[in-house]
């Protein structure tokens, strides 16, 4: 389950490191079933299934919550899914009873970063992990992107000490790279960026560098060669067609010089689309989440005019259906998924809207499709358990509600959801463990308060049913 970084030295850097797994996946471990549990969630991580990886490692963490291999893993696990809190929080905890773990302070460094760019906010992580391994090259070339505005000089003997170690690495090469372009040692960082280029053709940030140099060099024909790579592998790229253009113009390639230059035209025009799009599906958002579904519904349906993609679609439907146009938010939902039938959160959306408009047959249809897509997806299992919960399916129910809860450990309607369904399987002592969780979530919840009432009052515990009973009347009282 490695991590990726890029980092950043001024305006302009470019740097990849990763965070790798030391030692034996099996040292300290107490338990074959918590073993067990780490491995899988290790392979789910390493093809990128963060939800389930997730769930595999906190079963892990259950049995054995000290493990720092363990809570480095998750650590890693939340950081990929952006989870910055819950990312450094384990992280922490892993340094904290493994001080000695290089991997652990590498790891905490590193998503300290990604939590905060731009800041160097992983410094002292990475000194604490050079501390421990003084030829941990990965450390080397992250530090010297966090420290490179402040202290160059110290930069660059980071990222020549990486190089010392690791000759054929070329993130070290491309980061001392980028220092000594920002330094004016032109020649020097052309040679660089040329090795970078050797050892790995697909950094195509090498290539761009050593483009924008070549172009101030007036080497036409070879900073044409380098767009034209850059373009083979980002068709993409608007500033490096613009360039190419510029580079074909001057080397006498008029016309075709210009067709570049007008393809580059089309490409930014269409990217500031995309972009005004994608602020206006925010904005859109946003007001959806605060309940102004008027405003919610003028913004998304300008910015299905600007980009037609399925998720413009999906949220212009669910602010269609928040201002009670049902049929045509249906039909907006629809769109979207016809757009990306991969769509998993567009099959959950319609299919929410199909239940909550009664049509059960055809909500649990796009449930399980959203569930076919993403079989971690939380909100999908919760929903499919709701429709089987009131088809008498009751046990089915439970397992997906389980599951949902466990995904996300924060997901109140879940658990809330598990403990009812506990209830109704006659399983007192679950069913109150689970409530308690929902209580401890939503201690002002009126409902759970109820729930909780009741299931300890199937458990004996009068007084404290009569306490979470006359909570849930008290705040049933305030809500009205």
């Amino acid at each position: 389950m490695d991590i990726r970084k890029i980092g950043v030295i001024g305006l302009i850097a470019w740097g990849v490191a990763f965070g790798v797994r030391a030692g034996t996946p099996d040292a300290g471990f107490q338990t074959e079933q918590a073993k067990a549990h780490y491995l899988k969630g290790v392979e789910y991580g390493d093809k990128e299934i963060w939800a389930a990886a997730i769930l595999e490692l906190n079963q892990a963490r259950q049995l054995e919550p000290g493990n720092p291999e363990i809570l480095t893993e998750l650590g890693i696990a939340y950081g990929e899914r952006k989870q910055w809190k819950e990312a450094l929080a384990f992280l922490r905890k892993a340094v904290m009873i493994a001080p000695g773990s290089v991997r652990a302070h590498y790891n905490l460094a590193l998503t300290l970063d990604r939590a905060d760019p731009g800041k160097g906010a992983g410094a002292i992580e990475y000194r604490k992990t050079l501390k421990l391994d003084p030829r941990h090259v990965d450390s080397l070339i992250n530090l010297g992107i966090d420290i490179g505005d402040q202290n160059p000089a110290q930069a660059r003997q980071f990222f020549t000490r990486a190089i010392e170690l690791a000759p054929k690495n070329a993130n070290a090469h491309l980061n001392l790279a980028l220092l000594l372009k920002r330094d004016d040692a032109e020649s020097a960082s052309s040679a660089e960026f040329r090795r970078t280029i050797e050892l790995n053709p697909d950094l195509v940030e090498a290539r761009r560098q050593l483009a924008a140099l070549l172009m101030s060099e007036q080497q036409w024909e070879k900073a044409i060669e380098q767009c034209r790579e850059i373009m083979k592998r980002e068709p993409g790229d608007a500033a490096t067609q613009y360039t190419l253009g510029q580079a074909m113009i001057r080397n006498g390639e008029t016309e075709g010089g210009k067709q570049e230059l007008e393809r580059a035209q089309a490409m930014r025009k269409r990217a500031q689309e995309e972009q005004e799009a994608q602020e206006l599906q925010n904005e859109g958002v946003r007001d959806l989440s605060t309940g102004k579904a008027p405003d919610a519904l003028k913004a998304l349906t300008s910015a299905v005019r600007l980009d037609g993609s399925s998720a413009n679609h999906m949220y212009l439907g669910l602010a269609l259906v928040e201002s009670g146009e049902v049929k045509s938010g249906v039909g907006e939902l629809a769109t979207a998924v016809d757009l990306d039938p991969k769509n998993a959160r567009a099959h959950l959306n319609l299919g929410s809207v199909y239940l909550q408009n009664g049509q059960e047959f055809l909500a649990k249809s796009e449930f399980e499709k959203a569930l076919e897509i993403d079989p971690w997806f939380p909100e999908a299992h919760n929903n499919l358990g709701l429709i089987l919960s009131k088809s008498d399916r009751t046990e089915e129910a439970e397992q997906h509600f389980r599951l949902a809860a466990e995904l996300d450990p924060g997901y109140l309607e879940a658990i809330f959801n598990l403990g009812l369904s506990l209830r109704a399987l006659n399983r007192p002592d679950e069913a109150l463990r689970v409530l308690r969780r929902a209580a401890e979530l939503a201690p002002r919840n009126a409902h759970v308060q109820y729930a909780l009432g009741q299931a300890l009052k199937e458990n004996g515990d009068l007084a404290g049913a009569r306490k979470a009973l006359d909570t849930a009347a008290a705040l049933e009282r305030q809500n009205q």
